[in-house]
């Protein structure tokens, strides 16, 4: 007796996208991280892709953020502080 076959499984979209981004306030440099959920047709998790954002980024599109995490901080410091 033969065993059954294994469904193929095949990334048909993606579900939902995270990005954490992390101005740390010492001298260690910002970070930004994601995740990517890659769905199957049945919209079960297929995969689940995550990483350093960084090298993803054109130069462009890290200044708006880096401008944004600085807008961020300052907000902080005048609405918390």
């Amino acid at each position: 007796m033969a065993f059954n076959k294994e469904d193929s499984k095949v990334p048909a979209a993606i579900g939902d996208i995270s990005v954490v981004l992390t101005d740390y306030s010492g001298t260690d440099p910002s970070t930004a991280d994601f995740e990517v959920q890659v769905l199957e047709a049945d919209g079960n998790m297929f995969k689940l892709v995550k990483g350093n954002l960084v090298p993803h980024l054109t130069p462009a599109q890290i200044s708006g953020l880096m401008d944004f995490m600085a807008d961020m901080r300052a907000k902080a410091e005048d609405e918390i502080l």
